[in-house]
């Protein structure tokens, strides 16, 4: 459907709602997550482009040996536990290293049967879309200031200030 038909379809179902409800509906269509898989923004592909190039250049659990406090926060989970970045994996990136082998949600709590159970995930990074929450929505505009970021992992807040 190109654009024209889109909008005068779009016109007729909101001439067909309630006066009442057209504000609610508005506001749906502004604001659901049911509505994503249509709406991506430029800072959406932005930082997808960014993840999938330091996807490529570190190791799954993208933790590297020059963060040992990240390996000892994973090594003192109650539980197994596995660092997952949440701004290079959101959860279909997950599910697909898991449809491929290369990562698990279980572990086994008797080796060699199939009792199993679910594997902690953490991740000490904000995924993208938090970090679209933070900077269109929690922050106040801050063009014009000074914005420090102590302690990014991989620059996923700079990334973030910059859409």
């Amino acid at each position: 459907m190109d654009f024209a038909s889109a909008k005068s379809a779009l016109v007729g179902v909101l001439s067909s709602v309630k006066p009442s409800e057209v504000p609610q509906l508005l506001d749906w269509m502004r604001n659901s997550e049911e509505l994503d898989d249509y709406c991506f923004d430029n800072s959406h592909v932005i930082l997808q482009a960014i993840a999938e190039d330091l996807r490529a250049s570190l190791p799954v659990a993208a933790v590297l040996e020059s963060e040992p406090m990240a390996v000892q926060k994973t090594q003192q989970a109650a539980r197994p536990t596995v660092h997952v970045d949440a701004f290079l994996y959101d959860e279909e990136a997950v599910d697909s290293l898991c449809e491929e082998g290369k990562m698990s949600r279980h572990y086994c709590l008797n080796c060699g049967s199939h009792r199993t159970a679910v594997l902690g995930f953490i991740s000490h990074s904000f995924s993208a879309v938090e970090l679209r929450f933070l900077f269109q929505h929690a922050l106040p505009q801050l063009a014009g200031r000074v914005l420090v970021d102590v302690g990014s992992r991989l620059g996923a807040v700079l990334y973030g200030v910059g859409l």
